[in-house]
């Protein structure tokens, strides 16, 4: 119990100090800059990300708190070696019903997916913390739907869902200038439109392409699929 105390009571004081008056764009690059100065430690990414979801959340009137990052140093470094990174994912914008919130925050997406109502749905409401492919460019190439699956439960991870995938392209656009898939697709095993595996790109000018219908034998160079993995909480 003490130990579960002082980790709320670090928690609290991290997002405490971050919740200051400056302006979003001056706020958002100090967070990339103090991040990209020790990306490895567990207090740093979950500073990053509160700042993150402090400056997103208020484009839409969204207070939200976030944990502490639940993954060691060590951990962290291992996942760098595997070409994945942690992103946080409230369970406020985790859904299909309010992944319309994540619409509103970046308009520029402008996809029938990001839509209130939309009818893309999702297998898991989900949030917290999760790893995926840092890559920019589709991962896991010229592979079929079920081998793709096999690949993922082989390694413990699931396909990414759509929200996910959002996340982590925003924040890839923030750490690099570039969003994920500018140049193929992804498959995304998480979410499906009319029941169809849905796959993804983000066009240069910001723009989110969702559509479904790929054949699920078909595999090609530029068709790939991402993934997401859960850690298990550290007291």
């Amino acid at each position: 119990m003490a130990i579960a105390r002082e980790t709320d009571h670090r928690v609290q004081q991290l997002q405490a100090n971050h919740l200051s008056e400056k302006p979003s764009l001056e706020l958002l690059e100090e967070a990339v800059k103090k991040f990209k100065e020790n990306p490895q430690l567990p207090e740093i990414i979950t500073q990053y990300w509160q700042t993150l979801w402090k400056v997103w959340g208020e484009r839409v009137n969204l207070s939200l708190m976030i944990p502490f990052c639940d993954r060691t140093t060590e951990e962290i470094k291992q996942l760098e070696k595997e070409g994945r990174k942690l992103v946080y994912v409230p369970g406020e914008v985790a859904s299909q019903e309010n992944r319309h919130l994540l619409g509103k925050m970046f308009p520029e997406m402008n996809d029938p997916s990001v839509r209130k109502d939309n009818f893309v749905t999702n297998d898991s409401n989900q949030g917290g913390w999760f790893d995926i492919e840092a890559s920019f460019d589709s991962p896991n190439v010229n592979v079929k739907e079920k081998d793709l699956e096999y690949q993922f439960n082989k390694k413990r991870k699931a396909g990414q869902r759509i929200n996910t995938y959002i996340v982590g392209s925003q924040d890839a656009k923030l750490q690099t200038g570039h969003y994920f898939d500018e140049n193929n697709w992804s498959r995304l095993l998480g979410s499906r439109g009319d029941g169809r595996v849905v796959r993804v790109l983000f066009h240069v000018n910001s723009g989110l392409d969702v559509r479904w219908g790929l054949v699920s034998r078909g595999r090609l160079s530029r068709w790939g699929g991402r993934s997401e993995g859960v850690g298990v909480k550290k007291a």
